[in-house]
């Protein structure tokens, strides 16, 4: 009985949300007391395509969400919200964008610009790499467009569900390089053992999903008033996971990149999912980094403390527009 209440309950919740999304009524009231947030976005596509995954948010709905922001919060600089600069009477929200798909610049970067909403994009250094994508969208579309068993490293993997399991340990593919092959010469393996089946990328069908920005492209995005570039890493390893010397140089190799390609110091780093360790935070603020984004959860409880790391919320198509960004709020 208790469980069908609390369903009652959150149905009534989300379907309250979606009507003060849509009319704004009593907006200030419901929002009164919420915390100042930092929120995470991925990609923005044109539709909210689920196929792949729930990372890429309907231009449409992104649009509505920072009039939405810009009426009833304070959309604020990161740098300002690491250094509490609030704006007093309403929530204070600084939006962010991990990954630098190309997306962000022709769906994103409009409304951003439109709406004077300043946002920071976390870019890695793909770019300068023998591999173009990120291993999780690689894995995500090769895994929902082809069916047949692979071999990595010797191991044979075969899909079920739409997901990559090991024949010999039953173990998820997704959880084996998140977790215990976090190296990129794995993620390389992986992604030459799908392109003799299929590769997806020769179809521009495709390019919402998996694109990334070239360095001219990120060179624009960073001379608008509104944009910051960060780091996200060098190889999107999790940078919690792999050695620290390895990681370290992750974070020295982005940052260095990165600022040839803007001419601007680059002071943001947010963790590819969410990885990181103390050590790494300290790695991180020796390498200049003075703000520091996790993601959905910190590491260790006691993070929530340091001032150099702030955790974020993310953003997903799983939900309808309002509960998209009023779940987080």
């Amino acid at each position: 009985m208790d469980r069908m209440v609390k369903r009652v309950v959150d149905k009534v919740k989300r379907l309250g949300n979606d009507f003060l999304f849509s009319t704004g009524f009593l907006a200030g009231q419901r929002l009164k007391n919420t915390p100042h947030t930092i929120l995470m976005y991925h990609g923005v596509d044109s539709s909210g395509d689920i196929r792949f995954n729930s990372r890429h948010t309907a231009v449409g709905d992104f649009s509505r969400h920072i009039q939405f922001l810009n009426t009833h919060c304070n959309i604020i600089p990161l740098r300002d919200f690491f250094e509490k600069k609030f704006i007093e009477g309403r929530p204070n929200v600084a939006l962010t964008f991990d990954d630098g798909y190309r997306n962000n610049l022709t769906y994103a970067l409009p409304v951003l610009e439109k709406e004077k909403a300043p946002a920071t994009f976390y870019i890695t250094g793909l770019n300068n790499t023998s591999c173009n994508i990120l291993w999780p969208d690689f894995l995500n579309i090769a895994s929902t467009l082809t069916n047949e068993t692979i071999v990595i490293e010797g191991e044979q993997f075969a899909r079920k569900n739409n997901v990559y399991h090991s024949l010999e340990t039953g173990e998820n593919l997704y959880h084996i390089i998140k977790h215990k092959r976090a190296d990129f010469d794995y993620k390389l393996a992986m992604i030459d053992a799908f392109k003799g089946i299929y590769d997806f990328r020769n179809d521009p069908a495709f390019d919402d999903y998996w694109k990334l920005m070239t360095d001219k492209e990120i060179r624009k995005c960073s001379e608008s008033d509104f944009i910051e570039i960060g780091s996200h890493g060098f190889f999107h390893n999790n940078l919690g996971t792999i050695p620290l010397v390895d990681a370290s140089k992750e974070i020295a190799d982005s940052k260095a990149y990165l600022e040839a390609i803007t001419n601007k110091s680059v002071v943001a780093i947010g963790y590819p999912d969410g990885s990181y360790s103390h050590a790494v935070i300290a790695a991180a603020e020796k390498r200049g980094c003075i703000t520091q984004a996790a993601g959905e959860g910190f590491i260790n409880p006691e993070d929530e403390n340091d001032n150099r790391i702030r955790d974020r919320k993310g953003i997903y198509t799983w939900d309808t527009c309002a509960n998209q960004l009023l779940i987080n709020l």
